[in-house]
């Protein structure tokens, strides 16, 4: 069926698919089995063992301004920089992978996307839906690749939960949410957008292209997008806040909906650590309400939730320190929620590539909270520079002696976490591969 469907859109061919990875190994799989001629590009030194029987459809080296002279159609994986002069040059057209999806299914689809949160957020509400018997499929930038979704869950699902990256909504004009969360916004990526602005505007296509908009009325710059729908008839805004009492709301530790006479939830009984949780639960209570799940069903799946890897997770305990692995607190933004949800006094690991963000905001958040910076890789003097005068800092080699200096420098009723603000890609493949290392060093530390 997604096959006849892809043929009635009449792709010039050969197409071009970009990057060997998991999202141009579904691109290739589809139009394989629509018969559409295509050939896939990477600028890798080895083909993904994923295409060993089929080397021939793989083409590796750097992209030039004519690599793709003899190709209609481009189909990009998100990662790709379309700034690049091989495709800014490009007189054919250029798709994603996620555009293709778009036009290619008339199921609903709940996107959620946000500087920071999104793939808890995804990731708690597909749980959600599971509780409830429905049948909502999770893909984007978490669980499957879009057009592998596609594929293989057409005709059975009712729906698709898609986490939206900054990247996913830069070209997907026909992408049409039913439900479009946006969690909120901060520096990151800016190694990819010529300034701040363009990101955020970025992210607010989201807005655009949705119908029921659920809102974090407490994001000073998603409140303002928010507000140029108020009037439009064509939308349904939903509000969540920890300051007020919005649609949905959170006070003395309970998450509140408007039109209810008693709390719905008690952070207490969510697994993860830290404030900025009560925004991801709000977000997953509204969505669920707007999809006619009930508080109670929503609740249990909450309580039942376990913690994504790397996302402020309590890895061990020794001598009255306590050390948490925030490895996905890749940007500014998620290193300072990460403080803000810690009462105790802390030690901070960061550091790596910081992909052009200012980091002077972390000064505000760790003045009075963050005993001292242990910094490392890339971007450590940037850091040690930004917060200088202010906070401690310590420059380490790598993590192990990061880590061993963290150690050191706490103290019992301590903190120490990883919660770099940066990229891995500096010391690691990934920041899951970074946050296994830092757990691994702890606890054979504890284990000593």
């Amino acid at each position: 069926m997604i096959a006849e469907r892809l043929i009635t859109l009449n792709l010039a061919e050969p197409v071009a698919i970009i990057g060997a990875g998991v999202t141009g190994q579904s691109c290739f799989a589809l139009l394989q089995l629509a018969g559409v001629a295509c050939q896939v590009f990477d600028e890798s030194e080895q083909v993904p063992d994923s295409f060993a029987e089929q080397r021939h459809k793989v083409t590796l080296g750097t992209f030039t301004t004519t690599t793709f002279t003899d190709y209609p159609t481009v189909l990009l994986s998100p990662g790709i920089d379309t700034r690049r002069d091989c495709f800014a040059k490009h007189n054919g057209s250029l798709l994603t992978d996620i555009e293709l999806f778009a036009r290619l299914t008339d199921k609903p689809i709940i996107g959620v996307t946000g500087s920071n949160g999104k793939s808890t957020v995804v990731s708690l509400l597909h749980q959600v839906t599971q509780y409830a018997n429905r049948k909502y499929v999770l893909c984007g930038n978490i669980g499957l690749p879009v057009l592998q979704a596609l594929a293989e869950n057409d005709d059975r699902c009712e729906g698709y939960i898609v986490e939206l990256s900054s990247y996913h909504l830069e070209r997907a004009p026909s992408l049409s949410c039913d439900i479009g969360v946006w969690l909120n916004v901060s520096p990151d990526h800016l190694d990819r957008y010529d300034c701040y602005e363009d990101y955020v505007a970025t992210k607010a296509r989201l807005f655009a292209q949705s119908k029921h908009l659920i809102v974090n009325a407490d994001d000073v710059q998603v409140n303002t997008f928010a507000g140029h729908y108020i009037n439009d008839d064509n939308k349904h805004l939903v509000y969540f806040s920890q300051t007020c009492e919005r649609d949905w709301y959170c006070k003395d530790g309970n998450i509140y909906y408007q039109y209810a006479d008693e709390a719905l939830f008690d952070l207490q009984d969510f697994r993860q650590i830290g404030n900025h949780h009560a925004d991801n639960l709000m977000a997953v209570f509204a969505a669920a309400q707007l999809l006619d799940i009930d508080a109670q069903t929503t609740a249990e799946a909450c309580k039942q939730f376990k913690p994504l890897p790397s996302r402020a997770v309590v890895v061990g305990r020794k001598n009255g320190v306590t050390f948490i692995n925030d490895s996905k607190g890749t940007n500014i933004g998620a290193t300072v929620a990460a403080i803000n949800g810690i009462e105790q006094p802390m030690v901070l690991i960061a550091g790596g590539q910081g992909k052009g963000q200012d980091f002077a905001p972390l000064i505000q958040a760790a003045q009075g909270r963050v005993k001292c910076m242990v910094l490392i890789g890339e971007d450590a003097g940037r850091i040690r520079q930004a917060v200088a005068g202010t906070i401690p800092t310590q420059l380490a080699e790598d993590l192990p002696a990061a880590v061993a200096a963290a150690i050191a420098a706490a103290g019992a009723g301590d903190v120490v976490i990883l919660s770099p603000a940066c990229a891995s890609f500096d010391m690691f493949s990934n920041y899951l591969k970074r946050g296994e290392a830092f757990e691994g060093l702890v606890k054979e530390w504890i284990n000593e």
